[in-house]
């Protein structure tokens, strides 16, 4: 089907194109009798103005580049959905990417987005080098770090306190009488892998336990790596009472393991995840987590951003937003 044009909308309401033009975007003052006119055109042609044509005029898309690690992780899902809501309100867009995790698709998607002009960028790093997102300073695009960030930039930051979080998770487990408490974590080189090891290795320093490099399981933030890890950890010879796994796919995984191998929780070893998914309390025994502040991330990072898109010149911010620990049957407690 042709589309229609500005001129057309313009011949059929017996005005002028830049009449129309004004109306549309409100560049001087239209009648409401002539307005009247102009929409009943624009509804009977159904008429759709080219919102790239205009971004282009006036140096805006009115879209926001989001780039998030793995969409599929509930965690992440819900992240989005209150920066979509929240930047809905002001008129902006998202265009989202899923990286993976793989630094070299972040570089790709991050080319995509200047190329498409993007007014703003929300990213979950994928690594911990901000060479790259340095060289992005020149574009003048405002960026906000979420959840992940790269060392030594000067950029807005939203995160969880990921090592209080962490640290919360082994205090709980220490203060069961646990004594070999393992952590099945995520790459060191991501902000949160990192300082969800800090947490754990610092409650287990203040409380007198000793920590042991074979309860240490780095992996990746799958539920491969999950289930992968904790084998490794319960065919090992020394095996733990207890095990704090520092994200949620990860925990699914550590679960699917030990489901199979038929090993009873919390009997024979205590579980605590991270992140709270919904199927946390679905599963038996259900998983006590540590509970993040997903949607309220999402919706302090799109005003952070808009804040940044109208007011250039804000001093950077750096949020840390506190977790929850959610109790329940899978660390040994008898109820929720």
């Amino acid at each position: 089907m042709k589309r229609s044009t500005l001129k057309e909308v313009a011949k059929l309401a017996g005005v002028s194109t830049a009449t129309v033009s004004n109306a549309l975007n409100e560049t001087k003052y239209v009648s409401e009798e002539v307005k009247d006119k102009i929409n009943k055109a624009i509804e009977e042609l159904n008429y759709q103005p080219n919102i790239v044509a205009k971004s282009l005029r006036v140096q805006e898309s009115r879209i926001i580049g989001v780039l998030i690690s793995d969409v599929a992780n509930p965690f992440f899902s819900i992240v989005v959905r209150g920066i979509e809501e929240e930047l809905s309100k002001s008129n902006y867009s998202i265009l989202l990417c899923n990286t993976d995790s793989s630094v070299e698709k972040e570089r790709k998607y991050l080319e995509v987005m200047i190329g498409k002009r993007v007014d703003g960028l929300v990213v979950s790093s994928a690594g911990n080098s901000g060479d790259y997102f340095r060289s992005l300073d020149k574009t003048g695009v405002p960026i906000v770090f979420l959840n992940r960030c790269p060392e030594f930039m000067n950029s807005d930051v939203i995160m969880t306190n990921n090592i209080q979080g962490a640290y919360s998770a082994t205090e709980h487990l220490i203060r069961h009488g646990y004594g070999k408490i393992a952590i099945i974590t995520g790459p060191s080189s991501i902000s949160t892998g990192k300082d969800r090891l800090i947490g754990y290795k610092r409650a287990l320093e203040d409380y007198g336990v000793a920590l042991s490099d074979t309860l240490v399981k780095e992996g990746l933030f799958t539920i491969q790596s999950g289930y992968d890890k904790m084998k490794e950890l319960m065919e090992q010879d020394s095996k733990p009472d207890a095990v704090f796994v520092s994200n949620n796919s990860m925990t699914l995984g550590a679960y699917k393991y030990l489901k199979e191998a038929g090993i009873r929780i919390p009997d024979q070893i205590a579980v605590l995840g991270y992140d709270d998914p919904d199927w946390a309390d679905i599963v038996d025994p259900p998983i006590t987590t540590v509970r993040q502040p997903a949607y309220q991330l999402g919706v302090h990072a799109a005003n952070l951003m808009l804040v940044r898109i109208n007011e250039k010149q804000v001093k950077r911010e750096i949020m840390y937003m506190d977790t929850t620990l959610i109790i329940r049957r899978s660390c040994g407690c008898t109820g929720e």
